[in-house]
């Protein structure tokens, strides 16, 4: 197994290997940086921290959480970073003390001007194994089905035009996904990717070509397949009208998914419609290997409104998934709405921060729906998100459907995988999330949020399983930069597998202090 560091000194190397082959200097990455360091301290009383059936004694959970945001750029490079040290200390189960880690970050490098470019980026996050056991939202709850996960991607490119014919670009990816168990596999995956297209003016066109691979670390016997894939697609573009963008595509593809090469030709269509420039819908369709490829999505946004709507069916794996953000991406609602109202993209960060801050409304209404598996899988995905701001109260709320079915061909693994008992079922996930928050007055706040997951797969056996979590939050801004809050919590988890069923409670109290330095 490649440690973390050992990722983080490749990826180091890589980006220093390009600084030093093309002789930047420091004015590439000297310019505005803001520099925000923040803290959060919690104290969390819970009667079971373990979520067992029958509780055996209560648990007092100490957390202390440093991070810090960067963002910025200069002339040649453009970043930012986002990292928690979240440090969870429980006062009967010591030997449960642990770090967990949050980290998003990413950068581009021009490297060579107005051609050659570097992307960078990391991801660290607590996720689950199985989508059957245990997921609760809040990080204290002790669980053998949590993971913290790490993937690190580095990726070289060029592009370019020549004159008004045409633009070009040609892209590297290479992605490397590890975990803090040893049950799970180290995944890598390389990407080759192309494409040349001519300006839209009435008509258009595009050509495009992807060269993909996936890879896993071959330890304590796991047998998994290099899987890889090839596709080849030519699109032809009609604007009729500067609003509207109709397409129509054919190519190629080639994989071993099946364990088999085969090879398949492709077709399909999209329409891309702008109305207004709030409003903007686009629907694509594609035969592909394994039928239908759909994705639509419609966003709507007013000024104390914003409505999204995405849906897709197509093929995915589990570092892919990982890198997906959960349904109800909060930042985002708001970053429509506040769009308007403060077009400066870094003081409508700053704005976003603090309302999350002032509110308590967390940045995501629901878990993340990826679980481990070592198999390329068909998924069909509709995420439905509103946020709604009035002068004193505010609502968002999200619901979401996921169908997962597998597409690799049976091969052995000692790895738990939930496609593994039954190749061909589906697992398909759904629940929803809402936060609401109502001003008492100008500095306290109260609010409550809520979230739903269930899971269901009917072969071989029926087994299904369900995790809420409820808060009600007070909140004080003590500051323009801290504010201080309690609530109270409630955790519950079911499942049933054939004649069996466990069901769990855990009721908590917190009190903390956030801080923005």
């Amino acid at each position: 197994m490649i440690s973390t560091g050992s990722l983080r000194r490749r990826l180091g190397h890589s980006v220093s290997l390009a600084l030093l082959t093309f002789g930047l200097s420091g004015n590439a990455v000297a310019g505005k940086w803001t520099v925000t360091p923040l803290i959060n301290l919690r104290g969390t009383y819970t009667d079971n921290a373990s979520l067992l059936a029958v509780p055996t004694e209560g648990d007092f959970v100490t957390q202390v959480a440093p991070g810090i945001h960067i963002t910025g750029g200069g002339a040649r490079f453009k970043g930012n970073l986002d990292y928690t040290a979240n440090a969870i200390f429980y006062g009967r189960n010591s030997t449960q003390d642990r770090v967990a880690n949050y980290l998003n970050a990413n950068g581009t490098l021009e490297a060579i001007e107005n051609f050659f470019y570097v992307d960078a980026y990391g991801n660290i996050s607590q996720t689950f194994v199985s989508p059957f056991a245990p997921q609760p939202s809040d990080v204290t709850s002790i669980t053998g089905n949590r993971a913290e996960t790490r993937t690190y991607g580095i990726s070289p490119y060029v592009r370019g035009s020549v004159g008004n014919a045409f633009s070009y670009q040609l892209r590297y990816r290479y992605a490397a996904t590890s975990s803090n168990s040893s049950s799970l596999p180290d995944l890598y995956t390389t990407d080759w990717t192309g494409r040349v297209a001519s300006p839209i003016r009435l008509f258009g066109w595009a050509l495009d070509y992807d060269d993909n691979t996936i890879n896993y670390k071959d330890y304590n016997n796991y047998a998994a397949p290099r899987l890889y894939s090839k596709l080849y697609r030519g699109t032809l573009y009609f604007q009729p009208d500067p609003r509207l963008l109709l397409s129509a595509s054919g190519g190629q593809e080639e994989n071993n998914y099946s364990l088999v090469k085969t090879t398949n030709s492709i077709y399909g269509a999209g329409v891309s419609w702008k109305p207004t420039p709030i409003t903007s819908a686009d629907f694509n369709w594609e035969h592909r290997f394994y039928g239908p490829s759909r994705s639509a999505s419609f966003k709507h946004r007013t000024r104390l409104t914003a409505w999204t709507l995405t849906y897709t069916r197509d093929t995915t794996n589990y570092q892919r998934a990982l890198l997906t953000l959960p349904p109800g991406n909060v930042a985002a609602l708001l970053d429509a709405i506040f769009t308007a109202s403060i077009p400066d993209p870094a003081a409508r960060e700053a704005a976003i921060a603090q309302f999350l801050q002032a509110t308590g409304i967390p940045a995501f209404l629901s878990n993340p729906v990826s679980f481990y598996t070592q198999q390329v899988f068909l998924q069909e995905r509709l995420d439905a998100s509103a946020a709604i701001l009035g002068k004193r109260s505010s609502v968002l709320f999200s619901v979401f459907r996921a169908k997962t079915r597998a597409l690799t061909g049976n091969f052995n693994s000692a790895a738990p995988d939930a496609f593994t008992l039954a190749q061909g079922s589906a697992i398909t996930q759904s629940g929803f999330g809402v936060g609401v928050n109502h001003k008492l007055s100008a500095s306290t706040s109260l609010g409550a949020s809520a979230n739903r997951t269930y899971v269901r797969q009917d072969v071989p056996a029926t087994v299904k399983s369900r995790n809420d979590y409820f808060t009600l939050h007070l909140d004080r801004t003590l500051s323009p930069k801290t504010t201080a809050f309690a609530g109270l919590g409630y955790s519950h988890y079911y499942t049933s597998a054939a004649a069996t069923s466990t069901s769990s409670n855990a009721r908590s109290a917190f009190v903390g202090l956030n801080h923005r330095f």
